[in-house]
């Protein structure tokens, strides 16, 4: 699935530390003109998280398996930080809009073209809830994911709701 507007492709960007899940990203602009998060959370700080997104693009998540991928809330449960079930690699965050919208952690998934980049550290404590969906309304991407072998080598694409 290509989206109209794509200026750049990176397939794959990035894997988890085991390569059980990959990330294809879609991007409607250079990934040097994206911003790049830390978010300052225990969840995202003890894992060194790295997250960028492009609103315009489309972040494809693969996986031979569903169950590759440990789907975890907190705090609000406001959004799936999806989580490699072999390695531990934090993957990306998930909020069940219509379409489902992500941040990526390209830090995680080593994805060259965000290597050595500065972040920009965010805190987000003490949003409300409503403030916390649109503020990742603003920013995050549409997420679709891509389940089998045969999924993965044709980059065919399942969007998941719900």
């Amino acid at each position: 699935m290509v989206r109209q507007g794509v200026h750049t492709s990176l397939r794959p960007a990035g894997s988890c530390h085991c390569g059980a899940v990959e990330v294809d990203l879609d991007l409607t602009c250079a990934p040097d003109e994206m911003t790049v998060r830390a978010c300052q959370c225990d969840f995202c700080s003890h894992r060194g998280s790295r997250t960028a997104s492009d609103k315009g693009g489309l972040a494809t998540i693969r996986t031979d398996r569903p169950e590759s991928l440990i789907r975890y809330r907190f705090g609000f449960r406001t959004a799936d930080y999806l989580v490699c079930a072999a390695c531990g690699t934090y993957v990306a965050a998930v909020q069940q809009d219509d379409p489902p919208i992500a941040v990526v952690n390209v830090g995680g998934l080593g994805v060259p073209e965000f290597e050595g980049r500065e972040s920009v550290a965010v805190d987000h404590a003490g949003e409300t809830l409503d403030a916390r969906a649109a503020r990742r309304r603003s920013y995050w991407m549409p997420v679709a994911f891509a389940y089998s072998a045969e999924s993965r080598a044709t980059s065919a694409v399942e969007a998941v709701r719900g």
